[in-house]
């Protein structure tokens, strides 16, 4: 046998249920702000020292590896490492504790705000500099290991095309994350007490 339920007691059971967004204790948002500028700034550091290990590497076999496609494309990668290790301290969002300490809540979410709209462009200015360098590179490795044509450079450039699908894939799963962490601050709304924002 089944319940039947009228209209009035579905309005009623509708109008009960609270769907407005709690608002966020303003500990939270100092603590969420607090380990994303962290976390920022591990990344950076990363980061930076992968660039100088890419730089490093590369240098090394521009010097000692006999083909000139090889040492052309180690030359471009240092140049597209160099560059996408400068775009990213162009690009990331510069800590400033007056603004924190100001209005935590729009520090934060200007610094979610920076960090997605850097994650979504990931393909310009991190994978974009290292392309004409890698393509090169294993240009002169299909040609080193006799595989010259057209087949031998896709061999090649297949495990990096899938390395660096994955990486851009990745950035934009994490932009989009990011960009629902400032749709929750958005639709959080400000309290009026000094306890939560």
């Amino acid at each position: 046998m089944t319940n039947i339920i009228d209209d009035d007691s579905l309005r009623s059971l509708w109008r009960q249920s609270d769907t407005a967004p709690a608002p966020l204790p303003l500990a939270e948002i100092k603590l969420r702000a607090t380990a994303f500028r962290r976390a920022i700034g591990k990344r950076n550091r990363r980061e930076y020292v992968a660039t100088a290990f890419v730089t490093l590497i590369f240098g090394l076999y521009a010097l000692i590896l006999p083909e000139p496609l090889l040492k052309i494309g180690s030359l471009l990668i240092i140049v597209g490492g160099l560059a996408m290790a400068w775009q990213l301290a162009r690009r990331t969002a510069r800590p400033d504790p007056a603004a924190e300490a100001a209005d935590v809540r729009s520090y934060y979410h200007t610094q979610l705000t920076t960090e997605a709209r850097m994650l979504a462009s990931v393909g310009i200015w991190y994978l974009g500099p290292m392309l004409p360098g890698l393509a090169v590179f294993m240009a002169g490795i299909a040609r080193a290991s006799g595989f010259g044509g057209m087949v031998g450079f896709v061999v090649f450039a297949a495990v990096p095309a899938f390395v660096f699908l994955g990486i851009w894939l990745l950035n934009r799963r994490a932009a989009a994350m990011l960009r629902e962490q400032i749709d929750q601050l958005d639709d959080a709304p400000r309290a009026t007490e000094g306890e939560t924002i």
